[in-house]
């Protein structure tokens, strides 16, 4: 009897040790047949300044800053998501593409800003390239011609993991205004294959 206990106790053992690799083989299989379909981009923008108290809603990433930058304080004036929709190449069938912009009126400011986005993808990876800018929506009259262009506060490329937090640059609208700060962090949706 003590026997088949131990053979029968064995062969539990084994089973799953043989059956874990092949489960995870399987799982790692299924990521990688997964492709992106949509990027949240997540924008914090954060005002550098004087300011002395703590902004609760930047907390985490305060330490950063300080070593990036060389202000007195900081504070969130605004968080914006910003959902782009990607489709496939038509002259790769290993990449997506899209885009998307929109207005956010950060804080106390008078004028809104615009932020747009235009992010590329390996289909089956979790790393998304997304080209950023942050501009002025006021306009300005430029030349004899009467023309009126938007002014990009900041302009920056990245590659970036999902769920990762990175600073894209800082920026100032006037010499009166304070410093901008833009903080993007993506949200990769994956689809997985029917």
């Amino acid at each position: 009897m003590t026997r088949i206990v131990k053979k029968s106790f064995r062969w539990a053992l084994i089973v799953p040790l043989a059956l874990g690799p092949l489960a995870g083989v399987a799982s790692a299989q299924e990521r990688r047949n997964q492709d992106i379909r949509n990027v949240q981009l997540v924008f914090d923008l954060v005002q550098a300044d004087g300011f002395t108290d703590d902004d609760p809603g930047i907390a985490d990433v305060v330490a950063e800053l300080r070593m990036l930058f060389n202000f007195r304080g900081y504070r969130l004036l605004s968080t914006s998501v910003l959902n782009v929709g990607l489709a496939q190449q038509a002259n790769s069938s290993a990449s997506v593409t899209g885009s998307g912009s929109q207005r956010i009126v950060p804080g106390d400011y008078k004028t809104p800003l615009a932020i747009s986005a235009e992010v590329s993808a390996r289909r089956s990876t979790r790393v998304v390239r997304a080209k950023v800018v942050l501009t002025d929506v006021t306009s300005r009259v430029t030349g004899n011609a009467g023309l009126r262009e938007r002014l990009p506060l900041l302009e920056a490329s990245v590659t970036i993991r999902d769920g990762q937090r990175v600073v894209l640059g800082s920026a100032r609208r006037s010499s009166e205004e304070p410093v901008l700060i833009l903080i993007v962090t993506p949200r990769i949706d994956l689809e997985t294959p029917e």
